[in-house]
């Protein structure tokens, strides 16, 4: 039995990475060698197609506006989401109406949304501009990142709130001092989970951006391939340059997303 479990490892992990190492080879290519031989090894391995996308395209810049967005509309998300929490661990009326109101947002497919928000962020004035995409992500992230926080702050036993209480401490200090130290690890891993989702995320950055000034680098590498000119290999080292931050996160923060997301299961 274990060989057939070691066979359905390599297997799986053959499917997952097989078009990940096409793309990596693809994008030393030229045009000419990637239609003519797609799944052969590049004559000779094309480093400029990566010094082409960083020096004919403000890649900067596509990088910059992405780590922005990414930043502002997880700590957004993660104020609310933490707020949201501490709420959800007191006692109160319709508490599981509200609850499931609220984490139920997860199963609402975010497409569902793209003509109100598009809407809604016009109306406010944020259209083209890296908050109003932030503020989306913001609230498109929040039914997760509320799951992610509360089943954390599920574990922290009540006593000590309440020896929080009976020492003076308040609300809003018990949850400074006392629930949010104690969160960190929820708090860690629905943080990495919402930047790279907000990384990752194409449609609403596109539909909410004009300007070459707000385009997130997913949006940027759609603009490699237009009507007239379509060098693929030139687009694929873009992507290669896009998909490596969020690998590294994954490999750096594996335990803390795994622990985030185990905690509350064995008690």
């Amino acid at each position: 039995m274990r060989w057939i479990k070691e066979l359905f490892l390599y297997l799986v992990s053959f499917i997952m990475l097989a078009p990940f190492v096409w793309l990596i080879i693809a994008s030393f290519k030229t045009n000419r060698e990637l239609f003519a031989e797609p799944f052969g090894l590049p004559e000779n391995w094309m480093f400029d197609n990566y010094i082409a996308v960083m020096t004919r395209h403000p890649v900067t810049t596509y990088f910059l506006n992405s780590v922005i967005v990414s930043v502002v509309s997880t700590l957004l998300a993660l104020l609310l989401a933490t707020l949201a929490s501490y709420i959800f661990t007191y006692t109160f009326r319709w508490r599981s109406y509200w609850q499931l109101l609220l984490v139920g947002g997860i199963l609402v497919p975010t497409n569902a949304f793209m003509v109100p928000y598009y809407f809604i962020v016009k109306w406010i004035g944020f259209y083209d501009s890296l908050f109003g995409i932030a503020l989306v992500y913001a609230g498109i992230s929040l039914p997760l990142s509320v799951l992610i926080i509360k089943n954390y702050m599920n574990t922290i036993p009540p006593e000590l709130s309440e020896a929080a209480f009976i020492d003076g401490a308040g609300v809003h200090r018990t949850f400074t001092r006392i629930i949010l130290p104690l969160s960190c690890p929820g708090v860690v891993t629905a943080s990495i989970f919402l930047m790279v989702t907000a990384w990752n995320e194409l449609m609403y950055a596109n539909l909410l951006t004009q300007s070459e000034g707000t385009r997130t680098l997913q949006v940027a590498i759609r603009f490699f391939l237009t009507t007239f000119q379509a060098n693929y290999p030139q687009a694929f080292a873009a992507m290669i340059l896009a998909i490596v931050p969020s690998i590294v996160i994954y490999a750096l923060l594996s335990e803390k997303i795994i622990g985030g997301l185990t905690a509350g299961a064995v008690k």
